[in-house]
């Protein structure tokens, strides 16, 4: 039985995080443990609506502090009774100090993270991917599906292959993972060089480990570029499609000069999206 973990901030609850999560967990019998960052830095308040004339007021700081602990056991509620009627095995922490770092350790322990790709923590709107979740996707100890605002069953299953270790490390942790996607549509899609040929890299072993885990696969090799490439070909797809892609960990230096894949797809897609570091 694999360990699912979702994160969610109890202030801000995401629907769709819990439906992915819940229907993940129940299609493929794992456990799945509810990890609301119930950071006590952030607040649903800003500082300066606690001021009055007088100062700070402390009627106002309690009254916003049981509003916030309000939402929070609400949240946990909901995700507690749909995982109560969808008879999934759950449990449920609350980590209440620094989000990045409590949810950082919590993946050392998790087959799996489910999170929202807007998840921020913060007061103010974020470009997608917010700091959050480059702050996850940089140091995370466990595969990461990022979950879109809204929840649809997904239809299709997108591998992005350049054959290096990262993009099949990425196939091998999301099989592992979902056997229940097995008979589901699968494209692996390739982008090469103008200047190469038009063959799959380790065409005949990558077909090989693909035959015995997937019933219905076809291959697309395409030349260009792959940020431009992939985006353009992936605007075609009528399915609800899940892009699956392996990724190695960059340094903060390259991370300010170069966005991923992962950061394209996201800011022109909602779909969700897999994730796997080659360590």
């Amino acid at each position: 039985m694999n360990k699912y973990t979702a994160a969610f901030d109890g202030l801000k609850f995401s629907a769709s995080t819990r439906d992915f999560a819940i229907a993940l967990a129940s299609a493929s019998n794992s456990h799945l443990t509810g990890i609301f960052l119930d950071d006590q830095t952030y607040t649903s308040y800003k500082i300066y609506d606690l001021v009055l004339d007088d100062g700070v007021s402390e009627h106002r700081l309690k009254k916003f502090k049981a509003e916030d602990n309000n939402l929070r056991h609400q949240a946990a509620d909901k995700f507690e009774q749909e995982c109560i009627v969808s008879k999934i095995h759950y449990n449920i922490h609350h980590d209440r100090n620094i989000a990045i770092n409590e949810l950082l350790h919590e993946t050392m322990f998790s087959d799996l993270l489910i999170i929202n790709s807007g998840e921020s923590f913060t007061h103010h709107e974020e470009k997608y991917p917010t700091r959050f979740i480059r702050d996850v996707l940089s140091n995370t100890q466990c595969p990461v599906l990022l979950t879109p605002p809204v929840y649809k069953e997904i239809e299709m299953l997108i591998f992005l292959y350049d054959g290096q270790p990262a993009s099949i490390y990425a196939m091998k942790s999301f099989s592992y993972l979902f056997p229940q996607y097995k008979n589901l549509p699968i494209e692996v899609l390739c982008i090469k060089p103008i200047e190469s040929d038009i063959h799959l890299p380790h065409n005949k072993l990558i077909k090989e480990f693909l035959k015995r885990h997937y019933e219905n696969v076809t291959y697309t090799v395409l030349k260009g570029i792959p940020e431009v490439e992939i985006i353009n070909h992936l605007h075609f797809e009528n399915k609800n499609f899940l892009p699956i892609l392996g990724a190695y960990r960059r340094t903060m230096l390259s991370r300010w000069f170069k966005s991923s894949m992962a950061d394209a797809i996201i800011k022109s897609f909602t779909v969700p999206l897999f994730i796997a570091h080659n360590k």
